[in-house]
């Protein structure tokens, strides 16, 4: 019976870490998170605005103030890019003429200083 219910516990807590790589879950400012890598990115899309939150594997803010991003904005049958400029508190933003619509997708390239680029994908809901 014991060894049934660790069983059934583990499965629970895979079911979970899954569900957070998969970027299931909001994040502290209200977006939905993606892991791309070693970096948990929380993206923030409305009309026109992009704010990314970059926070490390402790949950901790990055500093990004020498890292570079951009986004690919895939909406309404149209691509834009567009830059991300880094701020204090682990923040980057950008602005375009894009519509941040349900079914949107937005592609983020992360590059932080001594790293390889990392990638993530959103899906707007």
């Amino acid at each position: 019976m014991l060894r049934k219910l660790t069983f059934a516990a583990a499965i629970v807590a895979t079911s979970a870490v899954a569900a957070f790589a998969a970027g299931d879950h909001k994040g502290k400012h209200g977006g939905k998170v993606v892991e791309s890598g070693h970096h948990h990115l929380e993206l923030i899309a409305a009309d026109g605005s992009l704010t990314l939150y970059v926070r490390d594997e402790a949950d901790k803010p990055e500093d990004v103030t020498k890292a570079k991003a951009s986004a690919t904005v895939l909406a309404d049958g149209k691509t834009e890019a567009v830059d991300l400029q880094p701020a204090a508190g682990g923040v980057f933003s950008g602005k375009g003429a894009f519509k941040a619509a349900k079914g949107a997708t937005i592609v983020i390239t992360l590059t932080m200083p001594d790293h390889k680029p990392e990638q993530a994908r959103f899906k707007l809901d």
